[in-house]
């Protein structure tokens, strides 16, 4: 019995053994297996987690590539500012408000505005900036107060700086802090919270070539979020820079003399055997720089609520009637439909009598009269009786067809963001269900009613008239390239659209007319000394105050280098107004001994 006790005893003591020992093997394995898949399967995963706990990450914005004109002039560029870096790390509510106390007062804001910007860290859990382009008082400020205002960082930092202030500002465009939108857009594509990104112009067609690749700096902090040590650097790549197709100083002066008319405005300078946008100017400027510190200072409210529109591309966004330059479509229409005849004469006595209920259409010397006139009189002189008596004979579908023909209606595809189309009438007419009378086409091929055009197109349907048919892409950049290359990719280059097929005769007797506007008629304050003009003058009918001044012209007339195209807002008459504009602009292309001061002209259409 008690051998048998024993065996049983024994026995029960090697299982309970056994079982101990599978489950330490078990418990081992497992543990392994656990180590396994945290050290080596989740081991980046983890280990990231718990530097995070004692690092922070300072991104370190890339420089932006410059933006040159075609001389090399820098027209935006980059400065080092100071800026303040706020992170939240470690920091309880008490740090939180102490901090908005303290620094409030250095940055000149309020603290609910600072408490803002601080808690856009807090959400993000990183570090942001708080401010930017700090004054040396400011940074110094900083320094002394630091043990006040922790998870305050200074740092110098590259941002945008536009050297000639207003100088082509609608071409530039400007830059601003990316939003949350814009983040989420981009994110794939190396943007970061707090990024400057493009909002208006070259800066943000072209912002994946100029942002260029952040860097940044990995840095051990205390639990207060103070720095330690450099752990790790990796420096940014600067943005390539742009070069462009406009000259500064034509820019300048046509932006000069938009501005002494003290009217809004704009000039359009191309040259027409390529394409190449030499000037682009619309008044009023502004300056893109206001828009680079953070907040809402004074200047940028002013700017963005003032009832003249700094801000509006009038070059390519604002529509006008084209009023007499129109009559370039017109003739070419009537002379290649055979509608005009250029020997007949028409009698102008100052107004043209319409239909049964004897509508009155005043030509724009009413109440005078240019008497009889052929195609080149009327043309030159820019008779309304003329064309309206040919726009009858003419109707408004050829005329419709021609302006399709000479891009009216549609984009230059100019590369600048938000161009307007414009409208042609008939087109217009049909979308809104309208019935077409008589006098709409009496309006149509003066340049009123329904017609609207941008000063863009004008100025490529001027270089296609200069060039007998040839239409050219404009385009504003011609090439990138890295800080210091000589030679860069092209991004613009003369691109012919199309030629269109309108006759030599047709041609000729059209470009004779527009030389002869500025030797003896409404153009001549066109005038240079060596070279010859051609060109035409509009006044543009306007429902809200003065009519509108318009001037395009192509020169020297029989090898065109230079074609522009000039609207002064409620400037009243095209050649007293935009006309010595255009003979400034022609005079700096083709040289100063082209130059001979604008000659006095009278009220002219």
């Amino acid at each position: 019995m008690p051998l048998a006790f024993e065996f049983s005893s024994r026995t029960l003591l090697e299982s309970r053994s056994r079982w101990l020992k599978s489950f330490m093997l078990g418990a081992l394995g497992a543990c392994f297996l656990r180590l396994f898949y945290l050290q080596i399967i989740q081991g980046r995963t983890y280990a990231a987690a718990s530097e995070s706990n004692h690092t922070q990450v300072v991104v370190e914005h890339a420089p932006r590539g410059r933006i040159l004109d075609r001389n090399g002039e820098i027209l935006a560029d980059d400065q080092p500012v100071f800026v303040a870096l706020f992170s939240p790390l470690g920091l309880n509510s008490a740090d939180f408000q102490r901090v908005v106390a303290h620094l409030a007062p250095i940055l000149n804001i309020s603290e609910m505005e600072l408490e803002h910007r601080l808690m856009a860290a807090v959400k993000a859990k990183s570090m942001l900036r708080v401010s930017d382009r700090l004054t040396r008082p400011q940074a110094f400020s900083i320094l002394q107060e630091r043990i006040h205002i922790p998870g305050v960082t200074l740092a110098i930092e590259e941002q945008r700086y536009y050297p000639k202030v207003e100088l082509a500002s609608h071409v530039l465009g400007y830059v601003g802090q990316i939003t949350d939108m814009e983040l989420e857009k981009y994110s794939d594509e190396g943007y970061h919270p707090g990024d400057w990104i493009g909002k208006t112009g070259l800066e943000r067609l072209y912002d994946p070539l100029l942002h260029g690749q952040d860097g940044g700096i990995l840095i051990e902090v205390d639990a207060r979020g103070r720095q330690v040590r450099v752990l790790r650097h990796l420096p940014p790549q600067a943005g390539r820079d742009l070069v462009l197709t406009l000259d500064a100083k034509l820019e300048a002066l046509a932006q000069k003399r938009l501005h002494d008319t003290k009217l809004p405005g704009a000039v359009v300078v191309m040259n027409p055997q390529n394409g190449e946008i030499l000037a682009l100017a619309s008044a009023p400027a502004f300056d893109p720089n206001l828009f680079l510190p953070l907040g809402d200072s004074e200047k940028r409210k002013a700017l963005l609520e003032d009832p003249g529109l700094p801000l509006y591309n009038r070059a390519i966004q604002a529509l006008y009637p084209p009023g007499s330059i129109f009559k370039i479509v017109s003739s070419l229409a009537g002379l290649e439909s055979n509608k005009i005849n250029p020997a007949e004469r028409v009698y102008c006595s100052g107004s043209y009598i319409l239909g049964r209920d004897r509508r009155v259409f005043k030509c724009w010397k009413y109440p005078h009269s240019h008497g009889w006139m052929n195609f080149h009189q009327a043309l030159a002189q820019s008779c309304d009786v003329y064309y309206y008596t040919m726009g009858l004979n003419m109707g408004p579908e050829v005329i419709e067809q021609y302006a399709g023909t000479m891009g009216l209606g549609q984009k230059t595809e100019i590369d600048l963001p938000n161009e307007k189309k414009g409208m042609l009438p008939m087109a217009w007419k049909t979308a809104t269900h309208q019935h077409w009378q008589g006098g709409d086409t009496l309006n149509y091929v003066i340049g009123q009613g329904a017609l609207q055009v941008t000063p863009m197109q004008l100025a490529m349907l001027t270089s296609t008239v200069a060039t007998r048919g040839r239409v050219w892409q404009p385009y504003l950049v011609s090439q990138s390239r890295h800080l210091g290359d000589e030679q860069g990719d092209v991004i613009g280059s003369p691109r012919l659209l199309r030629q269109l097929k309108i006759s030599d005769r047709s041609w000729d007797l059209l470009q004779d007319g527009l030389k002869e506007v500025v030797n003896t008629g409404t153009g001549m304050a066109a005038q240079l000394k060596n070279a010859q003009v051609a060109g035409k003058t509009g006044t543009a009918q306007s429902t809200k105050g003065k009519d509108h001044a318009w001037f395009v012209a192509y020169a020297p007339a029989d090898n065109p280098s230079v074609a522009c195209a000039i609207v002064v807002e409620h400037g009243g008459h095209g050649g007293s107004t935009a006309g010595p504009i255009a003979h400034d602009l022609l005079a700096m292309v083709l040289g100063a001994d082209a130059a001979v001061p604008a000659p006095e002209v009278q009220e002219a259409d």
